[in-house]
């Protein structure tokens, strides 16, 4: 990630970036999906609150919220699954479509905010996928 065309994240579609988990064991069970799904929708940039503007990776969750890649690979996997991941470009797409222009970022261990689990101590099969889904060209969804 360069720091060199960095900015704050937005809501924008021109932002984000869908990176597939298609070679994830697990990607079968996610229904609908789409010949590239599941999906994580995934920015680079800076948290537009934090004064130490600090480049990271973000992942957008199905609450129109943003997260940290390092916290998302500290939530245990069923909670990954069920905020982060998308069957779909369309399913993205329409919940997109809908998000404020003010960004939300979710700030573990800020006050109402959960902190984190613990990380997993076993091999993270969504992890290595999501890395290689970023690693992709975007590909044409059906």
């Amino acid at each position: 990630m360069s720091n060199l065309n960095l900015r704050n994240i937005t809501n924008s579609f021109q932002d984000v970036r869908l990176a597939s988990l298609a070679s994830w064991r697990q990607a079968t069970e996610i229904t609908p999906r789409d010949r590239g799904g599941p999906y994580v929708v995934m920015q680079d940039g800076y948290d537009p609150e934090d004064p130490r503007v600090i480049a990271d990776e973000f992942v957008l969750g199905r609450s129109g919220k943003w997260l940290s890649l390092s916290h998302f690979y500290q939530l245990p996997v069923p909670e990954r699954r069920a905020e982060f991941i998308f069957g779909t470009v369309a399913e993205v797409m329409k919940m997109m479509s809908n998000l404020p222009s003010k960004v939300e970022i979710i700030r573990p261990g800020a006050p109402g905010e959960a902190a984190p689990a613990p990380a997993q101590a076993e091999p993270d099969e969504m992890a290595a996928a999501l890395q290689a889904g970023k690693s992709q060209p975007p590909s044409a969804a059906s």
